[in-house]
């Protein structure tokens, strides 16, 4: 969880609270599965971007926009277990992910109730909201579908996984910024700088991510380092070094990202020829524009500074 001196930490307390609420039916296995997962850690950043974006248009009762911050964060626990499956993820968090641990059948069955008991605590809000909610994981479905399609497809090109980026992690993370002003009655031009401010944060976020897969430590990341280039998945860092290397080293870069069951040692050396084309401080400088550009639209707010503050974490984490 998040402690950044964000003014949210109390009702972050209260949320993850609902949250256990919500997923309380009596079903050992759905239970179970969900506590393993959601307890094995996580930076909530979904429910905090919603918290801190309503009280940055000063909305007054927080408690109103709780329900909608579960609610993401439940959804959001779902995609994980699916996401897992799909990408046939042994770890997850340092722990092993849950259809390894119990049964795909069990995971699965625990994501889809975990979709419908978010979906649930949305019920109550103005349609605007409940239709930003909806489209947001709509438009994650279609990024994780198009990047499961791109799977060792060397020739995908920067354009193309920022747009897959802005589908499966930006737009979701935008949405619960904009719900958290819509929630709070912030002006139209707040609630669109709230949008834009969520859309440079989820980018910052997850070529963060996609940086930390590579110089990350397993301990702090919770993964293997090197996870998506043994799943095939190219990055801003691999498709920068495929363009970026001499002739020779893009060859085996690629013959690496391309052949399935890597061993550790070809991840390893795949990991040096990203590291050799200067590849990750490209990828951290664009982060940090990200970054920059979020905290710009933060400005527009009535009470900017926590929103500043996350994008600094977001961009420079560890983990």
């Amino acid at each position: 969880m998040l402690d950044l001196s964000l003014n949210v930490s109390r009702e972050l307390s209260k949320v993850e609270a609902l949250i256990n609420e919500s997923v309380e039916c009596g079903i050992s296995t759905f239970e179970v599965v969900f506590d393993h997962v959601f307890n094995a850690g996580g930076k909530r950043i979904r429910p905090v971007v919603l918290l801190t974006s309503y009280n940055a248009v000063e909305g007054g009762d927080i408690s109103k926009a709780m329900p909608m911050a579960a609610a993401l964060e439940l959804i959001h626990t779902g995609t994980l277990i699916h996401d897992d499956i799909n990408d046939n993820s042994s770890m997850r968090r340092g722990i092993p992910t849950a259809h390894v641990k119990f049964s795909i059948g069990d995971a699965i069955m625990t994501a889809d109730y975990l979709f419908v008991k978010g979906f649930s605590l949305v019920a109550d809000y103005e349609k605007e909201i409940r239709d930003e909610i909806v489209e947001a994981i709509t438009t994650m479905a279609e990024g994780e579908i198009i990047q499961t399609h791109n799977v060792n497809n060397v020739s995908l090109t920067e354009a193309e996984y920022l747009a897959i980026n802005e589908k499966k992690t930006a737009r979701p993370i935008s949405a619960g910024a904009k719900s958290g002003g819509l929630i709070a009655k912030g002006t139209q031009t707040q609630c669109d700088a709230l949008e834009q401010y969520g859309l440079n944060l989820g980018q910052g976020f997850q070529i963060m991510d996609d940086v930390l897969d590579v110089i990350g430590v397993e301990g702090h990341t919770g993964k293997f380092s090197g996870s998506d280039i043994r799943g095939g998945k190219l990055t801003i860092l691999s498709i920068h070094a495929l363009s970026h290397s001499d002739p020779q080293d893009s060859k085996r870069l690629k013959e690496i990202i391309t052949t399935p069951e890597n061993t550790q040692d070809e991840v390893n050396e795949a990991i040096e020829l990203i590291k050799e084309a200067g590849s990750i401080d490209y990828a951290l400088n664009i982060c940090r524009n990200y970054g920059e550009r979020a905290k710009t639209f933060a400005e527009e707010l009535p009470v900017s500074e926590p929103l500043k503050k996350l994008a600094d974490f977001t961009v420079t984490r560890d983990h």
